[in-house]
């Protein structure tokens, strides 16, 4: 089946001299050290269907009263269900169900590494979950990096329950490969694979070969509704310790046999000559060779990263980006739940620049809420109480009443179901620093003057306050510094003000504070899935106040 890959790995190891003569570290990926949780997390205990053993775990279960997604976080290579995982401050900024099962631990014995008691507690941990969460049973997600994109794509070909999605990040396809690959670079991962395919000191290349996604019965109507996700850096194999190959092999395989019923890579790889659904193997050699694309399409990005290399059919897709060994900060982002609503109402959105821009909270408002009335008079720069930048019309306190006044003709006849106000960032610039008392007298009366207005009178909404989101304290325009400092001591006096108002408070700084860095590339607006969490607790909130 991998004679043309096998080429190909041939010539990989040409290239890596100096691999053969040093061992590698251990990628940052497969890092064990980091083993702190936050208390938010509980550690708990499944007892295995296969063979009752109890499995470990850690577990959490979302606040809301609403469905919510779940989340199955899968450990690397050599660590266990205690190894701290970086998604863990997005699953609280999300309260999405989230679980981080043991599978067996660490991938140097027979009972781990793909086998059928990791498949089994794959399972298990699902079944666990969906029993002591809120989690949604059709909004199910398999995510994993390094041994946990091995365990991601063996669960891919083989749990029974219908995951929604798989996203498989650096990830093992073939363990026989791998053994050679480790082998060459001097890596301990050859004396783990030996370890827990064979009985004795002969490497057992048959049990390897039963353990590997890639060579293993493809499900195809099982998951005729499932999404499955490979992302792999373009530098791994060079950098980190898994060639490319591993993925883009993975891939071939999967949408050959979809089109063309073939299973052997020497079946499917010719057609990849002409099919460009299928990946060459003069682009598999360019990429190896080259850790690069110079035809990539620069408009084609994951977040920050070039995408190099990307191939989809059906419901299968393969990201080359540029990376290295290793799972993007924002893989949750790029996880297909569900996020929709059927409300209908009629929504005023105030708000500054975050939700004025295009793909910001107002945005992601309209796509969650299709069939809503969603009216923005949001402008970029504005202020709860200052003109900035000179700009007076920007001043909303001194504005408020046209803005309603244009806000009532935009909506005819009709009458407004909520209003939602989100202002205070831009009055924590620089330029107001002294100036932070009267920002609380401000946002008192700007309050004030909404709840009073005949708009709201004729409508009797129902209000929310949505907090300024949190600023990057480092690497920001001289402007916005100090300002995340400002905004975090204005909350707390914000949040009692409206609440006084009447006015519901979603605290959307304190959740974000974790995640910012990496969805808003400038310190202050977030990318289009940072975005989403801020409307998706508006959404919540409306849900839990509706008439």
């Amino acid at each position: 089946m991998r004679n043309h890959i096998k080429l190909i790995l041939i010539f990989c190891n040409i290239l890596f001299p100096i691999m053969s003569l040093f061992s590698q570290t251990d990628p940052a990926w497969d890092n064990t050290s980091k083993s702190n949780w936050n208390d938010a997390f509980k550690k708990i205990e499944i007892t295995s269907s296969l063979d009752g053993k109890m499995q470990n775990a850690f577990l959490y279960a979302s606040k809301s009263k609403a469905k919510k997604p779940l989340i199955i976080s899968l450990h690397t290579w050599s660590a266990d269900y205690t190894q701290k995982d970086p998604l863990t401050n997005e699953i609280l900024a999300r309260d999405w169900n989230y679980i981080h099962p043991d599978f067996r631990g660490t991938n140097n014995n027979a009972e781990a590494m793909a086998s059928q008691y990791v498949i089994a507690d794959i399972e298990d941990a699902i079944q666990y979950a969906l029993k002591n969460t809120n989690s949604d049973p059709e909004d199910v997600h398999i995510v994993g990096v390094s041994g946990g994109g091995l365990a991601t794509l063996a669960a891919y070909m083989n749990i029974k329950y219908p995951v929604k999605s798989f996203s498989a990040w650096a990830p093992i396809s073939d363990l026989e490969s791998w053994y050679w690959e480790s082998i060459g670079r001097k890596q301990k991962y050859a004396a783990n694979i030996l370890k827990a395919t064979s009985k004795d000191s002969v490497f057992n290349a048959e049990e390897a070969r039963r353990r590997s996604p890639l060579l293993q019965q493809f499900p195809k109507d099982l998951r005729k509704n499932a999404k499955l996700y490979i992302y792999e850096g373009v530098h791994d194999g060079y950098t980190g310790s898994v060639p490319i190959t591993h993925s883009i092999n993975m891939y071939n395989r999967l949408v050959g046999e979809l089109k063309y019923g073939s299973v052997k890579l020497e079946d499917i790889m010719p057609k990849a000559v002409t099919d460009t659904k299928l990946v060459s193997e003069k682009e598999i050699i360019s990429l190896v060779t080259k850790q690069y694309n110079p035809a990539f399409d620069k408009k084609d990005k994951l977040f920050d990263r070039n995408v190099y290399l990307s191939r989809e059919f059906e419901n299968i897709k393969l990201t080359i980006f540029e990376g290295t060994h290793e799972q993007i900060p924002q893989a949750l982002g790029l996880i297909p739940v569900k996020n929709t609503s059927n409300l209908k109402y009629n929504i005023l959105c105030l708000g500054d620049s975050n939700a004025q821009n295009k793909g910001g909270w107002v945005d992601q408002l309209k796509n969650m809420m299709p069939n809503a009335n969603i009216i923005n008079i949001s402008k970029s720069g504005r202020t709860i109480g200052f003109d900035n930048n000179g700009k007076k019309d920007l001043n909303a306190l001194a504005n408020i009443d046209d803005y309603l006044n244009d806000a009532q003709q935009q909506i005819g006849n009709k009458k407004y179901d909520f209003v939602i106000v989100c202002l205070g960032t831009n009055d924590t610039k620089n330029d107001f620093a002294d100036k932070q008392k009267e920002v609380v007298v401000n946002f008192e009366t700007l309050l004030n003057k909404i709840t009073k207005h005949s708009l709201i009178k004729k409508s009797k909404p129902k209000f929310i306050y949505v907090t300024p989101p949190p600023m990057r304290t480092k690497n920001i325009l001289d402007k916005y510094k100090g300002g995340n400092e400002r905004i975090e001591q204005l909350i707390p006096q914000f949040t009692t003000i409206a609440q006084s108002k009447k006015f519901s408070v979603i605290d959307i700084y304190h959740p974000l504070l974790g995640i910012l860095d990496y969805y808003a590339e400038d310190g202050i607006h977030m990318a289009d899935e940072g975005q989403q969490i801020i409307a998706a607790d508006i959404i919540e909130n409306i849900q839990k106040t509706k008439k």
